[in-house]
């Protein structure tokens, strides 16, 4: 059964919409020779933003599916993507009414024939090098529920003049809290950095991370953790793994996965 991370709960000290962590679990793909908690950690003037992933602050920060299938459906992605739609006229003179349109295309349409494999496939090396983990949230704490109508009144009150200014943001809303677009990344980096070095909690606490909704539809749901300890040197981050799984061609979250997203699996 899917449980969902949002929740309605409201913190009385920020007006943030929050979400107990309560021992939640999540799901992540990783490489398994790094492991699965074990992320690079982001240092401001060292790469670009725009390169980060989208609740990224300076640190370390883990990020996980509600699901087995939600956590495919974010890593699968970065599997490279076909080529730019080029028009075979303006790369050949010789083109046919029998060809295809773009580069692209043709080339889809020659790979299966010469034995290779199509666009966006997932390979089995790609399979082979990554694993699936369950990993236990920890049992007290709150997340921040960043696509909540009260977390999106307040992020806009704290940070309009400043932060969203900035990135012409004129009215934030969930559009711009759920894309990865390069160009946003400014912005919602910047809100989770915000989040993570200055909200206190109801409860005295900060938060452990952000809750937010997948891209590829409102059914799934995310986990970003900022693995705090472990950036400040003391101790283990209360982030548990339960169980590790290989990912084979016929592992149902990956079919179920690779199914919404329209590729096929070798």
């Amino acid at each position: 059964m899917r449980v969902s991370f949002t929740g309605a709960t409201i913190c009385a000290s920020t007006g943030l919409n929050i979400a107990a962590s309560s021992g939640r679990h999540i799901f992540r793909v990783a490489q398994t020779t790094y492991g699965p908690v074990n992320p690079p950690p982001r240092v401001l003037g060292e790469h670009p933003v725009e390169g980060w992933s989208r609740w990224d602050t300076p640190g370390r920060t883990v990020y996980g599916g509600s699901t087995p299938a939600g956590a495919f459906v974010e890593v699968l992605e970065y599997i490279t993507p076909d080529p730019p739609a080029t028009p075979l006229t303006e790369l050949f003179d010789d083109v046919v009414a029998g060809d295809a349109d773009t580069l692209a295309d043709q080339i889809a349409r020659e790979l299966p024939a010469c034995g290779g494999m199509s666009y966006r496939s997932i390979s089995q090396g790609w399979r082979q090098a990554r694993s699936l983990y369950e990993l236990q949230l920890p049992y007290t704490g709150w997340f921040v529920d960043i696509t909540g109508a009260n977390s999106i009144s307040v992020v806009s009150d704290q940070l309009g003049s400043t932060l969203l200014a900035d990135c012409g943001i004129e009215q934030l809303t969930v559009s711009e809290l759920t894309s990865s677009s390069a160009d946003l990344k400014k912005l919602t980096t910047g809100i989770a950095t915000w989040i993570r070095e200055t909200v206190v909690l109801h409860d005295g606490e900060r938060p452990h991370g952000i809750f937010y909704p997948s891209k590829w539809g409102r059914t799934l749901d995310n986990c970003a953790m900022w693995l705090r300890r472990t950036d400040d040197g003391t101790g283990p981050d209360p982030l548990i793994e339960v169980d590790i799984s290989t990912i084979g061609r016929h592992t149902k979250p990956l079919v179920d996965a690779a199914a919404l997203r329209r590729m096929s699996i070798f």
